[in-house]
């Protein structure tokens, strides 16, 4: 609909009759000749409240068809120009063509707002014959002829205003549903920040800032989720913890900016060398990394195990006051199905405890150590595995 139909008032209305002299004389009081007549002018006071009558009446715009297929064609016209009827006066006998109830079925079939007048002077087209053939609602009246012209100007102003009222509720509703779907999509985006922003703090809370690694908080949930599950499902869970060698002196000959990035690419390989998003790979504090495998046994342990200390020895990152002259990692690791009455603590002993034994024994190895008399154990091994680099 254009801005003037939006803003002005809708006076339109169409009369369908095969009489051309009805249709003179809705014009007469409809359009500007209803300016002159008195009957008119009170009944414009009674209907509008004003005891001293109006200057002049309000004046429609009255077009006009003989037959109803006619009348449906300025229906369907209009409804394209985006200037439609508010209210159509159709005559129920209009031979030879469409009657009055398929003309109006026909032009609710086009423009379902318009408000209708059924004009007829036959007893027999009655309002129960109607209601069988038309969804009535509240948009049809009847009139009997001979009209008369006070009737017809009041039912020309009741319906057009009802037409208009109907509009301009509408209008309301559809800005009331635009500003509720601008507010939803608002609200909508602001949830999906907020939950966005919930992810990053959980990310950092659960992130080592300096690698990039899960932290240490992250890690012990993890473990003990795992360690849960696996009593649960009698799986083996494996656990690896890495020190970098003599990282103190490290840290003393190239400084701490120096040692932070030794630390960033330590953790990075050691991120690589894992078996991908089922491993945990953590900065457990310091120059010290531990790794959580969620169901894998003591040999597959050891596998990773020594391709983590492998792989940082690869990397030759140069550490001039270490006795080979690169950067190697100390590894101890274990692997056990938990017994249901033993804490995840114990595999952190076991693993803790083979990791001193690697660097006891010179360290770049890694050395194993398995549960002996906790109950079960994947593969019983040496209490050591040396694994020089």
């Amino acid at each position: 609909m254009n801005l003037q139909a939006a803003v002005l008032p809708n006076r339109r209305i169409l009369v369908i009759d095969d009489n051309e002299a009805i249709i003179e004389d809705f014009r007469k009081i409809l359009c500007d000749d209803a300016n002159d007549n008195a009957e008119l002018s009170r009944a414009e006071a009674t209907l509008f409240g004003d005891s001293n009558g109006r200057s002049s009446l309000p004046k429609f715009l009255v077009d006009a068809a003989s037959q109803g297929q006619d009348g449906f064609v300025l229906v369907e016209q209009a409804q394209r120009e985006s200037q439609p009827y508010a209210m159509v006066f159709v005559d129920m006998r209009m031979p030879p063509g469409w009657d009055g109830i398929e003309t109006i079925a026909h032009i609710w079939e086009t423009d379902p707002r318009v408000q209708v007048v059924v004009c007829t002077a036959y007893s027999d087209d009655s309002w129960e014959d109607m209601s069988e053939r038309l969804d009535l609602g509240d948009r049809l009246l009847i009139l009997k002829k001979p009209f008369d012209n006070v009737e017809v100007y009041q039912l020309a102003s009741t319906l057009t205003m009802k037409w208009e009222m109907t509009r301009q509720a509408e209008i309301k509703v559809n800005a009331l549903e635009a500003a509720v779907r601008t507010r939803t999509q608002a609200l909508q985006c602001e949830i999906a920040e907020r939950k966005l922003l919930e992810i990053k703090l959980e990310q950092l809370s659960s992130t080592d800032p300096l690698t990039g690694l899960a932290n240490r908080r992250r890690f012990a949930d993890t473990l003990s989720a795992e360690w849960v599950r696996a009593q649960r499902t009698r799986k083996p869970i494996g656990l690896v913890m890495i020190d970098i060698d003599h990282f103190k002196l490290y840290n003393d000959h190239y400084g701490h900016m120096g040692g932070d990035a030794c630390l960033r690419r330590v953790a990075s390989e050691l991120a690589r060398s894992a078996r991908g998003c089922m491993d945990l790979v953590a900065r457990f504090g310091g120059e010290e990394f531990a790794v959580v495998l969620p169901e894998l046994d003591y040999e597959g342990t050891r596998d990773v195990a020594q391709r983590f200390c492998s792989a940082v020895a690869e990397l030759k990152e140069p550490h001039a006051v270490a006795i080979g002259g690169w950067v190697t990692v100390s590894v101890g690791f274990t692997s056990i199905v938990p017994p249901m009455d033993v804490p995840a603590e114990q595999l952190m002993e076991l693993a803790d405890a083979a990791l001193y034994e690697s660097k006891r024994s010179g360290r770049n190895r890694a050395t194993g150590r398995t549960p002996v008399g906790y109950g079960a154990v994947v593969h019983q091994c040496e209490p050591q595995i040396d694994t020089a680099a």
